[in-house]
């Protein structure tokens, strides 16, 4: 299963919200919980798959996210999975650094 990891310069709930907002903004189901794995079904690359996101806290303002796709679309390609997964991820990041470093 192809999965990221991204060490985040954040506090772990700052993370979680961003992961909620961005699969909010992208029309996802998913099970609102601020503890353990954040299952949803999302549309990426026009296929819908079903993602895992989880942060863990290494500190107080540090976190890792980590983010992955355990039930792919059937049509996606080992290429097309990663492409879908480092797209969610980018979008997390860029969400973060707007909501921390506003213009």
């Amino acid at each position: 299963m192809p999965g990221l990891k991204m060490n985040l310069n954040c506090p772990r709930r700052l993370a979680i919200y961003a992961v909620f907002d961005i699969l909010d903004t992208m029309g996802a189901e998913y099970a609102r919980s601020m503890t353990g794995d954040i299952q949803a079904r999302i549309n990426v690359l026009g296929k819908t798959s079903g993602y895992a996101f989880a942060v863990t806290e290494q500190s107080q303002d540090t976190s890792i996210l980590h983010a992955s796709i355990p039930h792919p679309a059937a049509e996606l390609t080992e290429e097309g999975k990663q492409l879908a997964l480092q797209y969610l991820v980018d979008s997390i990041l860029y969400h973060m650094d707007q909501a921390l470093f506003p213009e």
